[in-house]
């Protein structure tokens, strides 16, 4: 593979562990508002997306005409690994408070939307 394959691989590489680190902080930053945390999640995770799509057919590339990755590539790669490997337990705790939250919020909203639906029969009869 060309020093400038190699130096594109290594730029998106580190690029993509960007996207995880920042993933990781808005995690942290929503970690007791998971409401609030669904966009910032996927904003990053489409950031995450876009460059794993960049990524690919270059890290293919690189891997069929090498065997194994240089140790610059491997380092980075195994850091962005770790980081993605730390975030899933956070992801599943944050899922877990939103499902919780929501299942504290359902009766709430189930209660309003019978006293709406209460309202509109009662000014649909009085109003026959």
């Amino acid at each position: 593979m060309s020093e400038t394959n190699e130096t594109r691989l290594l730029s998106y590489t580190s690029e993509l562990k960007q996207h995880y680190e920042r993933l990781n902080q808005i995690i942290e930053q929503y970690a007791d508002d998971s409401h609030h945390a669904v966009d910032p999640i996927r904003e990053q995770m489409a950031l995450v997306k876009q460059t794993e799509d960049k990524l690919r057919p270059l890290r293919q590339s690189y891997l069929d005409q090498s065997n194994e990755l240089s140790g610059p590539l491997k380092t980075l790669t195994d850091e962005t690994i770790e980081l993605v490997q730390s975030l899933m337990p956070k992801l599943a705790q944050l899922e877990k408070s939103s499902v919780d939250s929501l299942r504290r919020l359902f009766p709430r909203i189930q209660g309003s939307v019978r006293g709406i639906q209460m309202q509109n029969a009662y000014r649909v009869n009085n109003h026959s």
